[in-house]
């Protein structure tokens, strides 16, 4: 895996500031990242990087998708383990961009 697309990373984290669900913001980056066929880790890469997730905290979200196509199982329960812990790292990544 590359650079991450910081247009992408923005487009998340306004998508976090606008109240998105985790899941939403999962269809985002997988469907910018060629759908079906974005990788997993790459997807993690992006959520990882917008929101200052250590690799434990994003966890989650390659369990919960581990269907055919990457389909979110339960968007509630990834919203559940996912969303506070974005929440927990605001003031670290929702900081002015210079």
């Amino acid at each position: 895996m590359g650079h991450l697309d910081e247009f992408i990373v923005q487009a998340l984290r306004n998508r976090a500031r606008q109240g998105d669900s985790v899941a939403q913001m999962f269809k985002e980056v997988q469907r910018r990242l060629g759908g079906n066929d974005a990788h997993i880790v790459e997807i993690l890469a992006y959520f990882r990087h917008s929101f200052c997730l250590s690799l434990n905290e994003s966890k989650p979200i390659a369990e919960l998708s581990r269907s055919e196509g990457r389909q979110i199982s339960d968007e509630a329960l990834l919203e559940e383990l996912v969303g506070p812990e974005i929440k927990k790292h605001r003031n670290e990544w929702d900081v002015p961009v210079a």
